[in-house]
């Protein structure tokens, strides 16, 4: 088989009914020289089977039956990468069907870049479409406010090979592992995002204790490595994390998170909401395209 130029690189736990979709969307890109790493962290719902079903030599599934992390199994993932560039995605979200050809292009025409992401719209658990998340273009823009994070959504990295080698993630620092990453290599590394949607997010209506751990894990981790190498970032990271805290369990007690997404999102063009619509149709929907069928999955926890 032809070397692949992108390597995506998808770890997944329990993926649930969302998974199938997140499949279909990589297997429906319009630029069809990639490879898919599907690495199993320990998934109990079916999940695997799903995995292996498919049909396609350029996906390669492996499972150990173990659960250690997803930045270790990113990690286990560019060890089998054989592409010049790295592109990740979630297992629950879909990739818009010129994700690969646009970021591919944009890497090629601009050798100065490490990584580029891309804007995001945001749906719901049901597929409505809650708006969009417009994201600085620029390394300046993306790194100017290192302790409240940074402005490229992990999901849509695409990196070239010889930067993700040099720059792997971290095991220790659980669920905010990109944040982490970022702040280690951005004085070094030359970041961008792509103006277009190319990538739908899913947002959860709960998860408050998932983001309440991310937030913790984060300010424990920065208190660990930089309060005393630089302790102005570890007080304004934990002050902003702190604050997040607050709105998040104040959004999970009223039932408000949507609401607050609409309104703190961009609104999106009819025509983005069109795209989205079709797109969504399309990859849950897929009996009309033979070539999106994958085996069908067991429902179970997510």
């Amino acid at each position: 088989m032809t070397q692949p130029l992108v390597s995506v690189i998808l770890p997944f736990l329990n993926g649930g009914p969302a998974f199938a979709p997140a499949l279909r969307s990589v297997l429906a890109q319009s630029y069809s020289h990639w490879e898919l790493l599907l690495c199993d962290d320990g998934s109990t719902d079916g999940s695997l089977q799903v995995a292996k079903e498919l049909r396609d030599p350029r996906i390669s599934v492996w499972s150990d039956g173990k659960t250690k992390g997803l930045a270790a199994r990113l990690n286990e993932c560019l060890d089998r990468a054989r592409g010049a560039l790295i592109a990740r995605m979630d297992a629950d979200d879909f990739s818009y069907l010129h994700r690969f050809r646009d970021q591919v292009a944009y890497l090629e025409s601009h050798p100065e870049i490490d990584l580029v992401g891309c804007r995001m719209l945001i749906f719901g658990e049901d597929g409505m479409p809650l708006g969009k998340r417009s994201l600085p273009l620029d390394h300046a823009g993306i790194v100017s406010d290192p302790a409240s994070g940074f402005g490229l959504a992990h999901p849509t990295w695409m990196a070239r090979a010889a930067w993700y080698r040099q720059h792997r993630y971290d095991p220790q620092a659980i669920r905010f592992e990109d944040a982490e990453l970022l702040c280690r290599t951005f004085p070094s590394s030359r970041f961008a995002n792509l103006p277009q949607v190319l990538y739908g997010y899913r947002e959860l209506r709960g998860g408050f204790r998932k983001r309440f751990k991310t937030r913790l894990g984060r300010v424990n981790y920065l208190r660990v490595r930089h309060a005393e190498t630089q302790p102005v970032l570890f007080a304004r990271a934990a002050l902003a994390e702190s604050i997040k805290v607050v709105a998040d369990a104040a959004l999970a007690l009223t039932g408000t998170r949507y609401v607050m997404l609409r309104r703190r999102e961009e609104p999106l063009s009819p025509g983005e909401i069109a795209s989205w619509n079709e797109l969504y149709r399309l990859l849950s929907e897929p009996a009309s395209v033979p070539s999106l069928a994958l085996p069908r999955q067991e429902s179970g926890p997510v």
